[in-house]
């Protein structure tokens, strides 16, 4: 199985994208009034002049995730992929997330569902460190059959304090951060892997479910094994804190590094190892020891038949997040990173290989997003 095979074709997307960015005029904005565009290489977020700070913009969903979290009825945790995947974002621009607005399409209303939605975002914007600030919902019977969520997320940064990847030099350092799962994406293939197993998604997990620097969030009341369910809801990890006060204080002079010393940060999504190739346009990336691989991508590697390679180009295998630093700084980096989320490490460097992602394992080779 591939993900293309259970419906979602992550090169026709990227065709499609760059058909919209085609069509889309310029801003009305001219550069040195609030509100013009700045130019940003990766396209983790969008940034925008205000005065003498920078404000960037990130949208997203949960994706297909929500609709294991419908048909379990367990919505506990979708606030929290829903701001996962937009503050992570924002982060990978150098931007302290600032504030959330969401946006919640239902069929029907149901107060219980909207309640459920309200605690999973007021945890998360918590965890973010971020303040609701608004939120759109509609009931749109006839256009989606079940719940949808989305969401958008302001951050800012000082003039000049953006971080691209455009510093990048060969030997630069790769530091990985663990993720808490799948996160929120390729959940098209995990739906499709999951009916071709024949188990249910209250079925005890058919694999050791313990990773290290990392726990499964228990649905509420649940006791005994931990369930697929479980373990393929388990919320997106939020990176906001360490790698915001990471940089705030490298800064201020108080970090671990100098700030020019943070080269790049990538959000490992949609696209896996390949999201690294958004960030330069001509060096390559060489992850040479790799997080280890928490245990359900193992099993949906087997009972798909999915080939490492496109496990590495749909899911994030482990890293969630990649940091890009100078090699002088790799070690004082990466031991104040550790100390605030254990399991994180170096995993690479940057290589002059002709814009290409390789691995340790020779067969996942990426020279395209």
């Amino acid at each position: 199985m591939d993900y293309s095979s259970s419906g979602v074709d992550i090169d026709s997307e990227s065709r499609a994208i760059a058909s919209l960015i085609g069509a889309l005029s310029s801003s009305s904005r001219e550069s040195g009034v609030r509100g013009a565009p700045v130019p940003l290489p990766g396209g983790f977020g969008g940034i925008i002049e205000f005065g003498d700070s920078r404000l960037a913009l990130a949208t997203d969903g949960v994706g297909s995730k929500l609709q294991i979290a419908n048909e379990l009825g367990r919505l506990e945790g979708v606030g929290i992929d829903c701001v996962a995947m937009n503050v992570n974002d924002l982060i990978c621009v150098g931007a302290e997330p600032l504030a959330f607005v969401d946006y919640i399409a239902v069929p029907e209303t149901d107060p219980e569902v909207h309640a459920a939605l309200g605690s999973s975002l007021s945890e998360a914007c918590s965890m973010a460190r971020v303040t609701l600030a608004g939120g759109e919902t509609a009931t749109l019977p006839g256009i989606v059959k079940e719940l949808d969520m989305s969401g958008t997320a302001l951050g800012w940064f000082p003039e000049g304090g953006e971080i691209t990847g455009a510093t990048l030099e060969v030997g630069d350092v790769i530091i990985g951060l663990p993720s808490s799962g799948i996160h929120s994406n390729g959940y098209t293939l995990v739906r499709a892997v999951v009916e071709r197993s024949g188990l249910s998604l209250d079925s005890p997990a058919p694999f050791d479910v313990r990773h290290p620097g990392r726990e499964v969030r228990r649905f509420p009341g649940a006791s005994g094994e931990v369930s697929i369910g479980e373990v393929l809801l388990n919320p997106t990890r939020i990176y906001v804190d360490p790698v915001i006060d990471m940089i705030n204080e490298s800064r201020d002079g108080n970090g671990p590094c100098d700030v020019s010393d943070i080269k790049a940060i990538a959000h490992i999504t949609g696209g896996g190892l390949s999201n690294l190739l958004r960030l330069h346009d001509s060096l390559g990336w060489h992850i040479g020891d790799p997080l280890p691989v928490p245990p359900e991508f193992g099993w949906i590697s087997e009972i798909g038949d999915v080939a490492n390679r496109e496990m590495h180009r749909t899911f994030n295998m482990g890293m969630g997040l990649a940091i890009a630093v100078s090699k002088d700084s790799a070690v004082s980096v990466t031991n104040w990173i550790s100390e605030r989320l254990p399991g994180s490490r170096i995993v690479g460097e940057i290589v002059d290989n002709g814009r290409k992602v390789t691995h340790n394992d020779d067969q996942i080779v990426f020279d395209h997003y």
